[in-house]
């Protein structure tokens, strides 16, 4: 595939080549690029879609089924269907690289440039097809870093959303009875991390958000800081409980996590809790605009490592310690920028992100607390709060 990669230049040099630039940007609706043709037009669609940066004009070539949807959404467009742009031409069915052709020569263009995560195969048809494709480095809308009130007010509705559905998970393992063998019971069958998660996603339901890879992660498997947990619940050990919802109607998520125990914690776990709290106290001080990321990072990695926790990497799969950044951007991505980790780049008011410190020991468990803040002016604001209690 013909590439010219422009990752070697600054960021100021991309931004002044794309002002200068007659090159139409090309976004298709799917994968890692459907949230920003979502910032950018409002829209989505079950079927991948297309959107054309010309200049100062947005071109979306969408099906007939989604040109009423379209416009509503985004009325500053220019609309395309694929009966439009073929008017003339016998019937059949067009692949999206057909649509985009027939879009491109209408517009006179010979190149686009396209993002890293751009499809591949459609990349290659317009090659084959006489189009310069070019791989721009650099975010099409940077501003999605930055959110608007009206943003981080959807963002707080799912935060919200996701403190509820941890208050009904809480109080469902704090309900439970220890039986003699040290499994946790409610309503006289065992609780298993499966009807806890029932719990937590019927919650999130009436409050209109969806969850997928819903955590609640019992003993050692807290350990892996991504299982999402499976079978009885046990008490006396950590139980990791990690939400992130997503908005059905705005497509904002939320996410937060806490770590509980049902009965007496461990001493060891008990000290991994209290450090971790600790720890994050401190991360969320730093927050504040104009701190550079991977500052918080090693601060947070240096604490650690003082309180007699140091990172530990290998063997793979038994990692131990902080083996993780201290947090991501939240928005129509449940990933996103900025983070909280070892690169440069600095904290703006209106960044929205996690700060989930956490410590794991494989045999153990692991112990993680995590809040959502929006960065404002002198600090940072938790969007939604919940207690920070260990033994239940």
């Amino acid at each position: 595939m013909k590439i010219h990669p422009l990752t070697t230049l600054s960021r100021r040099v991309i931004v002044e080549f794309m002002k200068k630039s007659t090159v139409p940007r090309l976004l298709i609706a799917t994968g890692m690029e459907e949230s920003d043709v979502r910032y950018a037009t409002g829209l989505t669609a079950p079927d991948p879609f297309v959107l054309v940066l010309a200049g100062s004009r947005k071109h979306l070539i969408v099906s007939a089924l989604e040109a009423g949807r379209a416009r509503k959404a985004c009325p500053s467009a220019v609309l395309h269907t694929p009966s439009e742009l073929f008017a003339g031409f016998p019937p059949g069915r067009r692949s999206l690289a057909d649509q985009i052709l027939a879009l491109l020569r209408r517009l006179n263009a010979v190149a686009v440039a396209v993002g890293p995560w751009f499809p591949a195969g459609v990349a290659r048809a317009l090659e084959q097809n006489g189009v310069d494709v070019r791989l721009e480095a650099a975010p099409p809308f940077p501003r999605r870093a930055v959110k608007t009130s009206r943003e981080i007010a959807c963002l707080a509705k799912s935060q919200r959303a996701a403190v509820a559905a941890m208050r009904a998970a809480v109080d469902l393992i704090r309900s439970a009875e220890i039986s003699s063998g040290g499994v946790l019971k409610s309503g006289g069958r065992t609780l298993t991390s499966e009807r806890v998660k029932d719990v937590i996603e019927r919650t999130l339901l009436e409050r209109g958000c969806s969850a997928e890879g819903t955590i609640v992660a019992t003993g050692p498997q807290g350990a892996r800081p991504h299982d999402t947990g499976a079978g009885p619940l046990r008490a006396n050990v950590p139980i990791v409980v990690d939400i992130f919802p997503r908005d059905k109607r705005t497509g904002y998520w939320g996410d937060i996590t806490r770590t509980v125990v049902r009965g007496r914690a461990s001493p060891d776990v008990r000290r991994m809790f209290r450090t971790v709290r600790r720890v994050q106290a401190m991360a969320l001080s730093m927050v504040r605009p104009g701190v550079e990321s991977r500052a918080v990072q090693r601060a947070v990695e240096e604490e650690f490592a003082r309180a007699g926790y140091p990172l530990r990497l290998s063997p793979p799969g038994r990692e131990s310690g902080f083996i993780h950044s201290v947090g991501h951007g939240v928005g129509l991505d449940i990933h996103e920028n900025p983070g909280l980790r070892n690169e440069p780049g600095r904290l703006r008011a209106g960044n929205v992100l996690t700060v989930e410190p956490g410590l794991y020991r494989p045999g153990l468990g692991g112990v993680r607390i995590e809040d959502t803040v929006a960065v404002v002016p002198g600090g940072c604001k938790i969007l939604a709060s919940f207690p920070k209690s260990l033994e239940l």
